[in-house]
This record gives C-alpha cells, sequence and structure tokens, in this order.
C-alpha cells in the first residue's frame, strides 16, 4: 500500500497476537480433526500405530476437537458480544423499546456462539458419562474378543459425535468470519493510514 508524506501508519500489537493465538488454536483443531478420522498422531507415521491403539486415539481426538472450539468461542466472545449489543443499541434506539427487547432475549451472533458452547458441553458430558457407565449403549469405542485377540471398534455414538463437531466447527468459523476474527482471504488485511481511519470513523458516523 503506498504511502503518502506525512501518513501515519498505526500498528495494533493486539491484534498481531490475536492472530498467533487464533491460528495456534485452528491448527490444533486441525490436527485433533486428523487424529480423530484417522487416530494418527503429529509427528508419528500412521505405520507405527497399532490398530487398536489408532481406535483409542481416535476417541481421544474428540476431546481435544471439543476443546479447540471452546477456545474459539472464549477467542470469539468479546468481539460478538460487543458487535452484537452494538446492533441491538442501533435497532433500538429509545429506551422503552429496549426494555421491551431486552439484549439478552436477542437471537443473534452472541446468543448462536453462547449455544454452541453450550452444545460444546453437552458433549464433553456425554463422553464422561460413557467412560463412567458399564453400559456400551452410550460408548464410543468397544472391545470385541475376536481369535486375533481383543479387537477394539468405534460405535455409532463416535461417528455421530464427530460428525456434529465437524458441522459445529463450521458455524463457530462461520460465526467469527462474519464477525471478522478471522478473514476469509477476501479483504484486505493490510494496516491503515492515519487518513484512512478517519475517512471510516466519518463514515461511520454518517452511517450511524
Amino acid at each position: 500500500m503506498p504511502y503518502e508524506p506525512g501518513d501515519i501508519k498505526t500498528f495494533n500489537p493486539n491484534k498481531e497476537i490475536a492472530k498467533e493465538i487464533i491460528l495456534e488454536v485452528l491448527i490444533r483443531h486441525r490436527d485433533a480433526l486428523k487424529q480423530a478420522r484417522t487416530g494418527e498422531l503429529v509427528g508419528i507415521s500412521i505405520e507405527q500405530i497399532r490398530d487398536n491403539d489408532r481406535k483409542m486415539n481416535q476417541v481421544r481426538a474428540l476431546n481435544l476437537i471439543i476443546s479447540a472450539q471452546r477456545e474459539m468461542i472464549n477467542i470469539s466472545r468479546p468481539v460478538i458480544y460487543f458487535r452484537s449489543l452494538q446492533f441491538w443499541k442501533k435497532k433500538y434506539k429509545e429506551e422503552e423499546k429496549r426494555l421491551d427487547n431486552p439484549f439478552d432475549k436477542q437471537i443473534n451472533d452472541y446468543s448462536k456462539l453462547i449455544d454452541w458452547k453450550s452444545f460444546l458441553k453437552s458433549c464433553a458430558e456425554a463422553i464422561v458419562t460413557a467412560e463412567k457407565t458399564p453400559a456400551i449403549e452410550d460408548d464410543f469405542m468397544i472391545e470385541k474378543t475376536t481369535s486375533n485377540g481383543e479387537v477394539r471398534e468405534l460405535t455409532d455414538n463416535f461417528h455421530d459425535m464427530l460428525d456434529d463437531l465437524e458441522d459445529s466447527y463450521e458455524q463457530i468459523y462461520l460465526l467469527m468470519l462474519t464477525n471478522k476474527i478471522v478473514s476469509a482471504g477476501i479483504e484486505d488485511d493490510e494496516e491503515m493510514t492515519y487518513k484512512e481511519l478517519e475517512k471510516e470513523a466519518i463514515e461511520r458516523v454518517k452511517n450511524a
């Protein structure tokens, strides 16, 4: 981006730190998802992992996926809360309308994010329950005795939860995209000059 003499290039260290944190979480999620699909661990070739161990790795990956997605939500909450609150204030400018339409009763990006947080909590609880109860109906992996010894098999519960977690990731990431927490690769992420920031601020005031 060309700069005019006298322009001031702004640098937001918090933005750079946030990018690094988000990238680290997304990489962990990618690795956990690969582990859930194949049983492969980072840095260890799949040929070195026995079949029963691969199945165990796949089940363990569910918690890793849940953890990464919960971090995505925690990172996003302040920004999405602020943007949803600003939209609500703009939509209901009069105090009377705000009282009739309280923010905490609205369906918006923030409420959707909190719903996904609740969903992830229920997934984590289902995994704990499966480990504690003797019943196999809620298990994500079962062991069968065969002529080759004990063999582990993944259940429909595992596959169903993995499908659900892939869907939840898509929706959480979409909320991050629409609230500009992550970039879709469409927008120009270069730093803005002081004049550009000033122009943008004036336009926001005009459109308020």
